[in-house]
C-alpha cells in the first residue's frame, strides 16, 4: 500500500483565485490579424532587430543585467529626472511592486470596473480587497460614486486611463481631484496607452507627490514579448519601489530593444499610433456608423463592438483569419473588443465583417 503524496497548501487567498488564461493560448497567433491583445501588428523595426543581433554577437545574454547607461534615455524621453524612474518586467510588473508596496492582506483598493484584470489578479495574490465602482451603461466613468467610495479603509486608488477593455478616458480635473482629497493616499495612474492617447498627469507630479504613474513598452513600442514597463514617481517612492522589484528582473534584451527605438533619428515606432489613431479608427468607426453596427467610442486604438450575436461573429472572424477578444465582464459580456491596425489592416477587418453582416 502506497502512502498517499501529501501536497503543500498554499495561502487560501491564491487557492481561491483562477487562473489568468490568456485567449487563444493554444494557436499559432502570428497566421492571423491580431486584433485581440491591442498589440502592435506592424514588423519589428529593423534598428531594433539590429540592436538585438548586435546584443546577441557581443555575447551580452551571460551577463547580469544592468540599468545604468539606460535610465538617462528613458529619462530624456519621459520629460523627468532618471530618480524618478523604475524600469520593471513589463507594466505587470510595475503593478505588483505598487500594490505590495501599499497593500497587506484585507485592505481595499479601489479602482472603477470592468477594469484590466492584472489588478485583481495581484490584489487577490496578497489577500486585498478590490472595491470596483461600475462604470455607467453608457460606458463613462463613474465619478460621483467613485469619490464617494473613497474610505478610511482605502489604501490605494486606481484610475486607468484610458481603460482597458472600455477605452474610457479620465479628464486631469479628476485625476487631480482624486490626488487633492487625500494626499497621503497614492493614486496610480496607468498610462499604457499614452503614446497613442498624448493625455498624462505627469505635470501633476511636481505639486503631488502620492502620484504614480505605470507605462509600457509593449504597445506602441511593439516589445510585448520583451517585457518593458516603468513607474514614473516622486524619487523617495522610487527607491522604496526598488526594494520590491528584483535587482535583475528586467532582461538585457529588452533594454537593448527599447533603447534602439527611442535612439532611432526616424522615430520609426511613431507611425503605428498615428496611423492607427489619425486614419484606421476614424475609417473603422465610419464603417460601424455605415452598417449601423454598435460599438462604444474609446479614447485608444481599440473599441468594443457589441454585435448581435457576440460569439458567432468571433467565431466568423477567426475562421476568417482574424482574431478579436470576447469580453467576459457582466457590464460587456456581449462584446467583443478590437484594436486597429494599419488601414490596410482595418480594410482586411471591415471586408471580413461586412461579408459577415451581409450573412445574418
Amino acid at each position: 500500500m502506497t502512502q498517499k503524496q501529501l501536497i503543500p497548501c498554499v495561502q487560501e487567498q491564491i487557492k481561491a483565485l483562477s487562473i489568468y488564461k490568456p485567449p487563444w493560448s493554444a494557436i499559432d497567433r502570428t497566421r492571423f490579424l491580431r486584433f485581440d491583445l491591442n498589440e502592435n501588428t506592424l514588423p519589428l523595426p529593423d534598428c531594433v532587430k539590429t540592436a538585438l543581433k548586435g546584443w546577441i554577437d557581443a555575447d551580452r545574454i551571460p551577463l547580469y543585467p544592468e540599468y545604468a547607461d539606460f535610465m538617462p534615455k528613458l529619462a530624456q524621453y519621459v520629460g523627468t529626472a532618471s530618480e524618478q524612474l523604475l524600469v520593471t518586467n513589463g507594466s505587470d510588473q510595475a503593478i505588483e511592486v505598487v500594490l505590495r508596496s501599499f497593500l497587506s492582506k484585507g485592505d481595499e483598493l479601489l479602482m472603477a470596473q470592468p477594469g484590466f484584470p492584472m489588478f485583481s489578479q495581484i490584489a487577490g495574490v496578497i489577500g486585498a480587497k478590490i472595491k470596483g465602482i461600475p462604470y455607467t451603461s453608457d460606458l463613462r466613468f463613474p465619478r460621483q460614486d467613485f469619490f464617494a467610495a473613497v474610505s478610511s479603509s482605502t489604501k490605494l486608488i486606481v484610475l486607468v486611463n484610458p481603460d482597458n477593455p472600455t477605452g474610457v478616458s479620465i479628464s486631469q480635473e479628476v485625476i487631480e481631484e482624486a490626488l487633492r482629497q487625500r494626499p497621503e493616499l497614492p493614486v496610480l495612474v496607468d498610462e499604457a496607452y499614452f503614446e497613442f492617447t498624448g493625455a498624462t498627469s505627469l505635470e501633476l507630479l511636481a505639486q503631488y507627490p502620492n502620484l504614480i504613474i505605470l507605462r509600457t513598452f509593449s504597445k506602441a513600442f511593439a516589445l510585448g514579448g520583451l517585457r518593458l514597463g516603468y513607474i514614473i514617481a516622486h524619487p523617495d517612492l522610487i527607491t522604496e519601489f526598488t526594494k520590491v522589484r528584483g535587482p535583475f528582473d528586467v532582461n538585457t534584451c529588452a533594454i537593448a530593444a527599447a533603447e534602439a527605438q527611442l535612439a532611432d533619428p526616424a522615430a520609426s515606432w511613431r507611425r503605428f499610433p498615428q496611423e492607427t489613431m489619425q486614419v484606421s479608427k476614424p475609417y473603422l468607426e465610419a464603417f460601424f456608423k455605415e452598417h449601423q453596427v454598435q460599438y462604444y467610442p474609446s479614447a485608444a486604438h481599440f473599441l468594443l463592438v457589441e454585435p448581435t450575436d457576440r460569439d458567432q461573429a468571433v467565431t466568423y472572424l477567426k475562421e476568417q483569419g482574424i482574431l478579436v477578444r470576447p469580453m467576459l465582464a457582466p457590464a460587456i459580456k456581449t462584446t467583443f473588443r478590437m484594436n486597429v491596425g494599419t488601414l490596410a489592416q482595418t480594410q482586411q477587418f471591415t471586408a471580413a465583417y461586412a461579408d459577415y453582416l451581409r450573412q445574418q
